[in-house]
């Protein structure tokens, strides 16, 4: 499944009209959504009309996720009737002023979809001539970038020399590891339809470690050029992006912490860091030391995917490693959980009670994040 994002104007319809008209792009069914009363986008659309799921009344990936369950219900039944010829891959086109994040947590956790449909990637479109005034001004359009697996650049010909960096450093700065490419007339420049359909960054182990180096390489480098001094705990390195993600509200860096992890506190923390600090967490990717094992983790907002244990460390270090993207800050919160992350779970001493000393690094944990315990018991992410 593919959800294609992108700010009002972006060119989502443009590109997905060539995406469909490509050979190799395999049978797409598509399910499209206009802000409004009327849906118009189905007109625009390449494909026979009865592939066309149609969601009107409001916006497809927060209003309406209900009417999208049923939708997608719906045309997996009438493809088993033989009702719509197959397909290979589901397009999802949101509405320019959406937040995906709801749209993408009803794909990975409603049971009836996930049984059925694997999430494939966010693909965003991005406007080069007005996104930087739309990402000052719409936080929507800051999520729908720092989510995106493939950010798509169109209209970059009509931007003047003087402003032709702009548009790569806000991207950076709200994504500093996703793959991005120029489009003209919908077509990605230097990609096929098989490149752009290729697996998702966080199941392909290769591109989820080409997205965590990209993020703390680049958030190194703009600390550099800032003169931007190292500092956070002692046993973490951490890195953040200067002037270009302040004007955005956003902070972009990268941290390293030695020492193993347990398996309870991984999921303690996942848990707390998705209901305490999920609203500004815009992304976050990491490989954490498991009991000595390599744990891949992929959180986008309250979202938190299955870890996945990689077979083998990409590297000489066994260091945890996190290149975190947030609206607004919390690295200072960040940082000071990861203290935290030494405890095992709670066991009852004698009588039946529960160890004092693990009891309090749980509240200290919680507290880290600026929360308390009832705050946690409230998440609903996909960690186990």
């Amino acid at each position: 499944m593919l959800i294609i994002t992108g700010f009002l104007g972006s060119g989502k319809t443009t590109f997905l009209n060539w995406l469909l008209t490509q050979p190799d792009a395999g049978r797409i069914a598509v399910v499209v959504n206009e802000f409004g009363e009327i849906g118009l986008d189905h007109l625009l659309i390449a494909t026979p009309v009865e592939n066309i799921m149609l969601i009107e009344g409001g916006c497809l990936c927060c209003e309406v996720r209900g009417d999208l369950v049923q939708t997608l219900e719906d045309l997996w039944q009438r493809r088993e009737r033989g009702e719509i010829q197959g397909f290979d891959q589901i397009a999802i086109e949101t509405t320019g002023l959406s937040n995906p994040v709801p749209l993408i947590q009803t794909v990975l956790c409603d049971e009836s979809i996930r049984d059925r449909y694997a999430m494939n990637k966010v693909i965003t479109l991005v406007d080069a001539v007005n996104s930087p005034a739309q990402m000052k001004s719409y936080a929507d359009a800051i999520r729908q970038v720092a989510v995106a697996d493939l950010i798509l650049v169109s209209k970059r010909d009509l931007l003047s020399p003087a402003d032709d960096g702009v548009i790569d450093d806000l991207l950076l700065a709200a994504n500093p590891g996703a793959l991005r490419a120029n489009v003209q007339q919908g077509q990605p420049i230097g990609m096929q339809a098989k490149d752009v359909l290729a697996s998702d960054t966080h199941r392909t182990r290769e591109d989820f470690l080409q997205w965590l180096f990209a993020g703390e390489l680049q958030t190194r480098a703009a600390s550099r050029s800032a003169g931007m001094p190292q500092h956070g705990l002692s046993t973490t390195k951490q890195f953040s992006l200067g002037t270009v993600s302040q004007s955005l509200g956003i902070e972009s860096f990268s941290v390293r912490r030695s020492g193993e992890i347990s398996s309870t506190s991984m999921v303690i923390w996942l848990n707390m860091l998705a209901s305490l600090k999920g609203e500004n967490l815009l992304r976050m990717k990491a490989i954490l030391n498991i009991e000595g094992q390599p744990v891949a983790i992929h959180a986008a907002q309250t979202i938190v995917h299955q870890p996945t244990t990689l077979e083998d460390w990409p590297d000489e270090s066994r260091d945890s490693r996190f290149v975190v993207i947030s609206q607004g800050s919390i690295r200072r919160d960040f940082e000071r959980s990861l203290e935290h992350l030494d405890f095992f779970e709670p066991k009852p001493a004698d009588g039946g009670v529960i160890d004092p000393i693990a009891y309090q690094r749980f509240l200290s944990l919680a507290q880290s994040f600026g929360g308390n315990t009832a705050a946690s018991s409230s998440t609903t992410v996909d960690t186990l």
